[in-house]
């Protein structure tokens, strides 16, 4: 095309490839070859009544004050380019560069993802040594995977570093807590995606942190007549079809428009079923992407995302940072308030006043933390960064945990999805009994839905997530 935007892939064989990776669970831990399918299909439930779970754990990533949101996607304007500018190191007329950035948000080829965040934080640590004179002092603003990465490699390459994180933890989005029975929960990434792009999985081997393989095809559907759907492939494909021709309709418009008004002007999803529509932005996009088809570009919202063989996070993600920042020095509970740079170094100043001089500051705080403007400048960020973080997405991925006494389920599929009106929550679970061996239903929502939940009392979403979740058992599951 005349900008320059490349070719769109040949859409949902492999965009649906991408969000069944986030969506689906498979492979048991013990190496097993997972559920067998054709008991799956003949197993009748016990029905009866949901019964009270002993625990429920849920997480608001877009209420949370230091992330503001789950990960970066690409909305309706941005493109992929941008993470370059985001990335750019600060610097002026009188001064060296100073300021760097890291995060997923700026990882050129792995975004929204644990290994991408990890890249930008390679990537950071070579720009400062490059930049630096030998035993600068050195600050690192944000104790997640990317600035425990970068702070690691400035301090074996002999810097002075002192890493600041706002919260009373490490880990950032990578957040595991226990529960019950010693069972460990992923509250923020539960995935590695992609093993042939990162060495990801081999780092959670070395330090005993066990995974389990994915079954893609381990996925069953509820229809709205609140019947198991015998071929759900015939009712999800008209949607995806209708989707891909959305997309290569809106490669030929002048303007970015978002996948909704391409599938609603293009006149592509004429005449297919609008529950199929709903279903695949609701439990396929935007649990993929943090965001749903009304905020995902139509040009570039599909270009991101991982491919090949993905593997889910069976406990202790954390873990990963934790042992990274072994011999860091690590302060806790300092969020930053202002940052002032020249050509004599910065001043890291945090919320309560306290200041720290050093030669520069890396800032891997992550994007929605700078959407909110809760980091003063001075100097302050060019109109170009700015715009740049405007306009990149921060999307929204919560989870509803739920752990029982027993299992009173026989459905043994690890994936459940419902098919119901727009804007209805917690329509997609896990089944992880067969991976964990423990009494374990997870429910996923994100995008639009998962903002408008996210400040709904823990009350109101455990109803309405145990309302979903009886519409399975009431189906013989």
């Amino acid at each position: 095309m005349s900008d320059g935007r490349i070719s769109r892939r040949s859409l949902l064989s492999q965009t649906l490839v991408g969000s069944a990776a986030l969506a689906t669970v498979a492979g048991c831990a013990d190496g097993s070859d997972g559920p067998d399918k054709n008991q799956a299909e003949t197993d009748t439930g016990k029905g009866g009544q949901v019964p009270e779970p002993i625990a429920m754990i849920r997480t608001s990533w877009s209420i949370d004050p230091f992330a503001l949101g789950s990960y970066s996607y690409m909305a309706v304007g941005a493109t992929p380019e941008m993470r370059a500018v985001l990335a750019a190191p600060l610097s002026d007329s009188t001064s060296a560069n100073r300021v760097f950035f890291a995060g997923e948000a700026t990882a050129a080829d792995n975004p929204a993802t644990v290994h991408g965040a990890q890249e930008s934080g390679r990537r950071v640590a070579a720009e400062v040594q490059s930049a630096a004179g030998a035993g600068e002092r050195i600050v690192v603003i944000g104790a997640g995977a990317a600035g425990i990465t970068a702070g690691r490699l400035l301090t074996d390459d002999g810097f002075e570093v002192l890493v600041v994180e706002a919260r009373d933890r490490m880990g950032g989005r990578l957040h595991t807590v226990t529960a019950g029975d010693d069972i460990l929960l992923e509250l923020g990434a539960s995935w590695v995606h992609d093993l042939s792009a990162s060495d990801l999985a081999e780092q959670l081997a070395e330090i005993g942190v066990a995974v389990a393989a994915f079954d893609y095809d381990s996925q069953v559907v509820l229809g709205t007549d609140g019947v198991r759907m015998q071929d759900a492939d015939s009712f999800i494909d008209p949607a995806t079809q209708a989707l891909a021709g959305a997309i290569e309709w809106a490669e030929e418009q002048d303007v970015d428009l978002s996948v909704a008004e391409a599938l609603s002007s293009s006149g592509a999803a004429e005449g297919v079923d609008s529950s199929a529509l709903v279903y695949l932005d609701d439990s396929e996009i935007a649990t993929e992407y943090g965001a749903s088809a009304s905020e995902l570009s139509a040009w570039w919202g599909f270009e991101e995302g991982s491919e090949g063989d993905d593997v889910i996070v069976l406990g202790g993600y954390d873990a990963l940072v934790r042992t990274t920042a072994d011999g860091l020095t690590v302060e806790l509970q300092r969020p930053v308030a202002r940052i002032e740079w020249g050509a004599t170094g910065v001043l890291v100043v945090d919320a309560s006043g306290n200041e720290v001089a050093a030669d520069r500051v890396v800032i891997t705080v992550p994007l929605g933390v700078l959407k909110s403007g809760s980091i003063e400048f001075e100097p302050p960020l060019s109109d170009e960064k700015l715009e740049v973080i405007e306009s990149i997405g921060f999307g929204v991925l919560d989870k509803v945990w739920f752990i029982f006494d027993e299992v009173f389920w026989t459905e043994r599929s690890l994936m459940w999805n419902i098919v119901a009106e727009e804007g209805t929550p917690y329509c997609e679970w896990f089944n992880l009994q067969p991976v964990t061996g423990k009494p374990v239903l997870l429910s996923l929502v994100g995008g639009t839905v998962a903002h408008q939940w996210s400040q709904r009392s823990d009350a109101e979403v455990k109803a309405a997530a145990l309302t979903q979740l009886q519409q399975f058992i009431d189906a013989g599951w």
